[in-house]
C-alpha cells in the first residue's frame, strides 16, 4: 500500500495531538482528585474527630494513630496527614467545588452527623482560622482546576 506522505504524516501529527491532550487531561484529573481527597482528609481529622477545635484532646496520636492504620497506602502518612488538615483549615472555600465533584453517593451520605459532605449554611468550614477568610481569596474552583495540591 503505498500512502500519500502528507496524508500519512498529517494523520500521525493527529494521533500524536490527540494522546497530548487526552494524557494532560487524565493528568489533571488525577490532579484534581488528590487535591480533593486531601482536602477531605483533613476534614474529617478536624470536624469528625475534633469536633472543630483547634486541637483534639489526644493531640498528635490521632494522627499516629491513623497513619499507623492506614501505612498500606502511599502518602498517608504523619506528616501528610498534618498537611491535609492545614489544608482544609486554610481552604475553607474548596467546600462548595469539592461538593459539585463528588458523586452523588458520597453527597448522599448523612450518617456523619451535622457535618455532612453536603456543606449546609450552618457549617463553619475552616472556621478555626477566620483571620485567614481576609485578604488574597481564590475561589475554590480556580484552586481546583488550575493547581494540582502539590502547588497549593
Amino acid at each position: 500500500m503505498i500512502w500519500e506522505m502528507d496524508s500519512f504524516n498529517s494523520l500521525v501529527s493527529g494521533i500524536q495531538q490527540l494522546h497530548q491532550q487526552l494524557q494532560q487531561s487524565a493528568v489533571n484529573a488525577v490532579n484534581q482528585m488528590l487535591t480533593i481527597r486531601n482536602w477531605l482528609i483533613g476534614y474529617y481529622i478536624v470536624e469528625f474527630e475534633q469536633n472543630g477545635k483547634d486541637r483534639a484532646e489526644y493531640g498528635k496520636s490521632l494522627l499516629k494513630s491513623i497513619s499507623g492504620e492506614l501505612s498500606h497506602i502511599k502518602g498517608l502518612d504523619e506528616r501528610s496527614l498534618r498537611r491535609f488538615r492545614l489544608f482544609y483549615l486554610y481552604y475553607p472555600q474548596l467546600a462548595n467545588s469539592i461538593r459539585g465533584s463528588l458523586s452523588p453517593e458520597l453527597i448522599a451520605e448523612q450518617k456523619w452527623g451535622s457535618l455532612s459532605p453536603v456543606f449546609g449554611e450552618s457549617v463553619k468550614v475552616g472556621s478555626l482560622f477566620p483571620q485567614l477568610q481576609t485578604g488574597l481569596f481564590v475561589p475554590g474552583d480556580k484552586i481546583l482546576s488550575n493547581l494540582s495540591y502539590s502547588h497549593v
